[in-house]
């Protein structure tokens, strides 16, 4: 029988600079505006909230010292839901010291399509119930005989980011945005790639690449790709050297304008300027929260047809990159299975193909901003409630 619930605890770090982060403090915000009370157990110390988002959360940031205190004590058992991010190999770092809540609910963005048998095991017995981000993530669990599961997607704050007009900031020059942190499965060594020898052609076009990555370290597995020569190296604050690593890969000065860490509130804006969005990523646990920023502001984007992004793409609302190499099969690394490796000519030919045809660019554009209408994170967080009830 479905039960009901006031309150819902959220166990990872809400409001840290990464997509967990940034789903946090959604998660947050829509359980708090559709009348569940959002415990959380961790906040980060530089979280950035517009004034709406402060104004609706404070009461929750306020508990959260206390909410902390019992994380930490741990122990215990809830009497509310409580939501606990699970990594690659479906384990969770139990910072909570041992606390449950009715439902204890997994939230995994998992990245291969391999799961060993004992955390099958132990994931069946551990969660009550598993929310996957994306239907390749509930497709494997399932496969692996995993019962207890919804899927419920990330969403978009559509308040923020919708059409908007071009301001001229970038002149006439054909934008090209890419974003995501760096790093291999990402696949911004294809973007640098590709990028290359569209501008040889066409001098008049410009790389907007948002690739900020906290974690310098994760973009070292660029040295994994044939495509660069090795990963970015570190300036002197200890951050990546994207606009170094870009010139070291034969993009010329003025080619590229790199904005650096963007916050949520600046970058609709800057959307707003590009032509066109190139997602060539190997893989997705969720729905790619950068992609589906760019379809809801209207801008046209290029997709690889694999793993997450099956969900974003339809006919003519994006530009599908359908050549996919799997990389597990190729490379016989169980950690890949599952992976796509777009083909640098495709991605070419989709920069082209909008570069030629504005008109059908802004009709795909248009498209994918009339798909992106049923992801605002009210109806998301919506489902997602129903899910929690249906196991309380």
């Amino acid at each position: 029988m479905a039960g009901n619930f006031s309150q819902a605890g959220i166990g990872w770090d809400v409001g840290m600079p990464s997509g967990w982060g940034t789903y946090g403090t959604n998660l947050a915000y829509e359980f708090a505006r559709q009348q569940v009370e959002p415990a959380l157990f961790m906040v980060h110390e530089d979280i950035k909230l517009t004034p709406q988002q402060l104004t609706v959360l404070k009461p929750a940031l306020e508990q959260s010292k206390k909410w902390f205190e019992v994380g930490r004590r741990g122990g215990e058992t809830l009497n509310f839901p409580l939501l606990v991010g699970l990594n690659d190999g479906m384990k969770f770092h139990d910072f909570l010291h041992g606390l449950r809540g009715k439902p204890f609910v997994g939230v995994p963005f998992f990245e291969s399509a391999t799961i060993k048998p004992d955390i099958v095991e132990s994931t069946a017995r551990t969660f009550d119930l598993i929310i996957a981000g994306s239907s390749w993530n509930a497709e494997i669990l399932a496969k692996h005989g995993i019962g207890n599961v919804r899927s419920c997607f990330q969403g978009v704050d559509l308040s923020l980011f919708k059409p908007g007009k071009k301001t001229g900031r970038f002149d006439d020059r054909f934008v090209i945005f890419s974003g995501g942190k760096l790093e291999y499965r990402k696949g911004q060594d294809l973007v640098v790639a590709a990028f290359k020898q569209f501008h040889q052609k066409h001098p008049d076009s410009l790389l907007v690449p948002a690739w900020y990555n906290p974690w310098p370290q994760v973009a070292k597995n660029l040295g994994m790709s044939p495509h660069v020569a090795g990963p970015p190296p570190l300036k002197a604050d200890g951050f990546l050297d994207v606009a170094g690593w870009m010139a070291a890969n034969g993009l010329p000065k003025g080619s590229f304008f790199e904005p650096g860490m963007l916050t949520n509130i600046e970058t609709p804006p800057l959307l707003w300027e590009a032509d066109l969005a190139v997602f060539p990523n190997r893989c997705e646990g969720g729905t790619n929260l950068v992609a589906m920023e760019c379809m809801a502001c209207g801008v046209p984007v290029a997709l690889s047809r694999n793993t997450g992004h099956l969900d974003l793409i339809r006919p003519d609302n994006c530009y599908s990159l359908d050549m996919q190499i799997p990389i597990g099969a190729v490379t016989g690394r169980a950690n890949l299975e599952g992976w796509g490796e777009t083909f640098i000519d495709e991605l070419v030919t989709a920069m082209e193909k909008a570069y030629t045809d504005r008109e059908d660019a802004r009709r795909r554009g248009a498209a994918g901003a009339a798909f992106m209408q049923d992801w605002g994170w009210a109806t998301q967080v919506g489902r997602l409630i129903e899910a929690l009830r249906e196991f309380s």
